[in-house]
Protein backbone atom coordinates (compact mmCIF):
# COMPACT_ATOMS: atom_id res chain seq x y z
CA UNK A 1 0.00 0.00 0.00
CA UNK A 2 1.42 3.39 -1.01
CA UNK A 3 1.58 6.37 1.35
CA UNK A 4 -1.24 8.12 -0.50
CA UNK A 5 -3.42 5.00 -0.28
CA UNK A 6 -2.68 4.59 3.42
CA UNK A 7 -3.51 8.25 4.10
CA UNK A 8 -6.67 7.84 2.04
CA UNK A 9 -7.88 5.18 4.48
CA UNK A 10 -6.40 5.85 7.91
CA UNK A 11 -6.48 9.66 7.98
CA UNK A 12 -10.22 9.97 7.24
CA UNK A 13 -11.03 6.95 9.42
CA UNK A 14 -9.44 8.66 12.40
CA UNK A 15 -10.80 11.97 11.14
CA UNK A 16 -14.34 10.63 11.48
CA UNK A 17 -13.69 10.18 15.20
CA UNK A 18 -12.03 13.57 15.69
CA UNK A 19 -14.73 15.39 13.70
CA UNK A 20 -17.50 13.97 15.82
CA UNK A 21 -15.40 14.61 18.95
CA UNK A 22 -15.15 18.25 17.88
CA UNK A 23 -18.91 18.51 17.43
CA UNK A 24 -19.53 16.92 20.84
CA UNK A 25 -16.76 18.83 22.65
CA UNK A 26 -18.98 21.59 24.06
CA UNK A 27 -21.79 19.32 25.24
CA UNK A 28 -20.32 18.41 28.67
CA UNK A 29 -19.65 22.08 29.48
CA UNK A 30 -23.19 23.08 28.45
CA UNK A 31 -24.76 20.26 30.48
CA UNK A 32 -22.72 21.39 33.49
CA UNK A 33 -23.86 24.98 32.90
CA UNK A 34 -27.49 23.87 32.89
CA UNK A 35 -27.09 22.67 36.47
CA UNK A 36 -25.91 26.11 37.58
CA UNK A 37 -28.36 28.01 35.36
CA UNK A 38 -25.63 30.13 33.78
CA UNK A 39 -23.15 29.76 30.91
CA UNK A 40 -20.46 31.57 32.89
CA UNK A 41 -17.37 32.23 30.71
CA UNK A 42 -18.57 29.77 28.05
CA UNK A 43 -18.63 31.36 24.58
CA UNK A 44 -21.87 30.28 22.79
CA UNK A 45 -20.92 31.62 19.34
CA UNK A 46 -18.74 28.64 18.24
CA UNK A 47 -21.58 26.21 18.99
CA UNK A 48 -23.99 28.35 16.95
CA UNK A 49 -21.65 28.41 13.95
CA UNK A 50 -21.08 24.67 14.45
CA UNK A 51 -24.78 24.04 13.73
CA UNK A 52 -24.39 25.74 10.35
CA UNK A 53 -21.07 24.01 9.66
CA UNK A 54 -22.13 20.43 10.36
CA UNK A 55 -25.23 20.74 8.16
CA UNK A 56 -23.25 22.39 5.33
CA UNK A 57 -20.56 19.68 5.33
CA UNK A 58 -23.19 16.98 5.48
CA UNK A 59 -24.88 18.37 2.36
CA UNK A 60 -21.51 18.68 0.59
CA UNK A 61 -20.59 15.09 1.47
CA UNK A 62 -23.90 13.89 0.03
CA UNK A 63 -23.49 16.06 -3.06
CA UNK A 64 -20.07 14.60 -3.95
CA UNK A 65 -20.87 11.11 -2.64
CA UNK A 66 -18.00 11.01 -0.14
CA UNK A 67 -18.89 8.57 2.67
CA UNK A 68 -16.00 9.77 4.86
CA UNK A 69 -17.37 13.33 4.94
CA UNK A 70 -20.91 12.11 5.63
CA UNK A 71 -19.76 9.81 8.44
CA UNK A 72 -17.72 12.60 10.03
CA UNK A 73 -20.75 14.89 10.24
CA UNK A 74 -23.95 12.85 10.57
CA UNK A 75 -23.44 11.62 14.18
CA UNK A 76 -21.98 15.00 15.14
CA UNK A 77 -25.13 16.75 13.96
CA UNK A 78 -27.07 15.17 16.82
CA UNK A 79 -24.47 16.32 19.38
CA UNK A 80 -24.37 19.86 17.99
CA UNK A 81 -28.15 20.26 17.91
CA UNK A 82 -28.46 18.89 21.43
CA UNK A 83 -25.77 21.28 22.66
CA UNK A 84 -27.52 24.21 21.03
CA UNK A 85 -31.02 23.52 22.38
CA UNK A 86 -29.64 23.01 25.90
CA UNK A 87 -27.57 26.19 25.64
CA UNK A 88 -30.31 28.45 24.28
CA UNK A 89 -32.44 28.82 27.46
CA UNK A 90 -29.33 29.72 29.46
CA UNK A 91 -28.89 32.88 27.36
CA UNK A 92 -32.46 34.16 27.64
CA UNK A 93 -31.63 36.80 30.26
CA UNK A 94 -28.64 38.36 28.47
CA UNK A 95 -29.41 40.09 25.16
CA UNK A 96 -25.73 40.89 24.61
CA UNK A 97 -25.07 37.16 24.32
CA UNK A 98 -28.39 36.04 22.84
CA UNK A 99 -28.68 38.59 20.01
CA UNK A 100 -25.45 37.60 18.19
CA UNK A 101 -26.40 33.92 18.48
CA UNK A 102 -29.86 34.57 17.04
CA UNK A 103 -28.49 36.73 14.22
CA UNK A 104 -25.83 34.15 13.35
CA UNK A 105 -28.23 31.21 13.23
CA UNK A 106 -30.99 32.98 11.29
CA UNK A 107 -28.62 34.78 8.91
CA UNK A 108 -26.53 31.69 8.21
CA UNK A 109 -29.57 29.47 7.69
CA UNK A 110 -31.21 31.93 5.29
CA UNK A 111 -27.98 32.31 3.32
CA UNK A 112 -27.82 28.52 2.98
CA UNK A 113 -31.46 28.23 1.90
CA UNK A 114 -31.12 31.04 -0.63
CA UNK A 115 -28.01 29.42 -2.10
CA UNK A 116 -29.69 26.02 -2.48
CA UNK A 117 -32.84 27.61 -3.95
CA UNK A 118 -30.77 29.45 -6.57
CA UNK A 119 -28.75 26.35 -7.43
CA UNK A 120 -31.86 24.22 -7.95
CA UNK A 121 -33.84 26.70 -10.05
CA UNK A 122 -30.90 28.14 -12.03
CA UNK A 123 -30.41 24.92 -13.95
CA UNK A 124 -26.83 24.53 -12.69
CA UNK A 125 -25.02 21.27 -13.31
CA UNK A 126 -24.48 18.80 -10.47
CA UNK A 127 -20.74 19.56 -10.48
CA UNK A 128 -21.36 23.31 -10.19
CA UNK A 129 -23.86 22.77 -7.40
CA UNK A 130 -21.33 20.67 -5.48
CA UNK A 131 -18.65 23.34 -5.96
CA UNK A 132 -20.91 26.09 -4.65
CA UNK A 133 -21.93 24.02 -1.64
CA UNK A 134 -18.24 23.26 -1.08
CA UNK A 135 -17.35 26.96 -1.10
CA UNK A 136 -20.16 27.70 1.34
CA UNK A 137 -19.23 24.84 3.69
CA UNK A 138 -15.57 25.90 3.58
CA UNK A 139 -16.46 29.49 4.45
CA UNK A 140 -18.63 28.44 7.38
CA UNK A 141 -15.91 26.10 8.66
CA UNK A 142 -13.33 28.90 8.61
CA UNK A 143 -15.76 31.08 10.57
CA UNK A 144 -16.25 28.18 13.01
CA UNK A 145 -12.50 27.79 13.47
CA UNK A 146 -12.15 31.50 14.19
CA UNK A 147 -15.29 31.80 16.36
CA UNK A 148 -13.54 31.08 19.69
CA UNK A 149 -11.29 34.06 18.93
CA UNK A 150 -14.36 36.34 19.09
CA UNK A 151 -13.50 36.81 22.78
CA UNK A 152 -9.81 37.52 22.12
CA UNK A 153 -10.13 41.11 23.40
CA UNK A 154 -11.51 39.74 26.68
CA UNK A 155 -8.73 37.13 26.83
CA UNK A 156 -6.05 39.79 26.37
CA UNK A 157 -7.70 42.26 28.75
CA UNK A 158 -8.30 39.78 31.56
CA UNK A 159 -5.27 37.60 30.78
CA UNK A 160 -7.56 34.61 31.12
CA UNK A 161 -8.39 32.08 28.37
CA UNK A 162 -11.37 30.56 30.20
CA UNK A 163 -13.66 31.45 27.27
CA UNK A 164 -11.60 29.18 24.97
CA UNK A 165 -12.87 25.66 25.60
CA UNK A 166 -9.89 23.30 25.88
CA UNK A 167 -11.63 20.12 24.59
CA UNK A 168 -12.93 22.00 21.54
CA UNK A 169 -9.50 23.48 20.84
CA UNK A 170 -7.76 20.10 21.11
CA UNK A 171 -10.36 18.40 18.90
CA UNK A 172 -10.09 21.20 16.34
CA UNK A 173 -6.30 20.89 16.05
CA UNK A 174 -6.35 17.10 15.73
CA UNK A 175 -9.32 17.09 13.37
CA UNK A 176 -8.08 19.78 11.00
CA UNK A 177 -4.62 18.20 10.81
CA UNK A 178 -6.03 14.81 9.76
CA UNK A 179 -8.43 16.26 7.17
CA UNK A 180 -5.72 18.53 5.77
CA UNK A 181 -3.49 15.49 5.22
CA UNK A 182 -6.33 13.44 3.73
CA UNK A 183 -7.59 16.25 1.49
CA UNK A 184 -4.16 17.15 0.12
CA UNK A 185 -2.50 13.76 -0.32
CA UNK A 186 -5.44 11.38 -0.90
CA UNK A 187 -8.70 13.06 -1.88
CA UNK A 188 -6.91 15.99 -3.59
CA UNK A 189 -9.98 18.08 -2.82
CA UNK A 190 -9.33 21.76 -2.15
CA UNK A 191 -12.65 21.99 -0.31
CA UNK A 192 -11.27 19.47 2.19
CA UNK A 193 -7.66 20.53 2.71
CA UNK A 194 -8.14 24.29 2.15
CA UNK A 195 -10.47 25.20 5.03
CA UNK A 196 -8.91 22.59 7.31
CA UNK A 197 -5.44 24.08 6.82
CA UNK A 198 -6.84 27.47 7.81
CA UNK A 199 -8.67 25.86 10.74
CA UNK A 200 -5.44 24.21 11.90
CA UNK A 201 -3.67 27.57 11.89
CA UNK A 202 -6.48 29.20 13.88
CA UNK A 203 -6.50 26.25 16.29
CA UNK A 204 -2.79 26.68 16.94
CA UNK A 205 -3.40 30.37 17.70
CA UNK A 206 -6.00 29.34 20.28
CA UNK A 207 -3.55 26.81 21.70
CA UNK A 208 -0.95 29.54 22.08
CA UNK A 209 -3.45 31.77 23.90
CA UNK A 210 -4.53 28.90 26.15
CA UNK A 211 -0.92 28.16 27.10
CA UNK A 212 -0.06 31.85 27.55
CA UNK A 213 -3.11 32.72 29.69
CA UNK A 214 -3.79 29.50 31.56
Amino acid sequence: MSLAQALGVYAPAIGVLTSNALYASALPAVLASRKTGSLGPFNPLPTTVMVLSVLSWLIYGLAVGNPWIVASNLPGAAAVLLTFVVMLPLMSKDDRVLAPVQATLVGGTMAKLCLWTWLVFSGATAAFRASCVGYFASSIFIVLSAAPLSTISTVLATKSADSILAPMMAAQCANTFLWTVYGFFAAKDVFVYGPNAVGLTLGLIQLALKLLFR
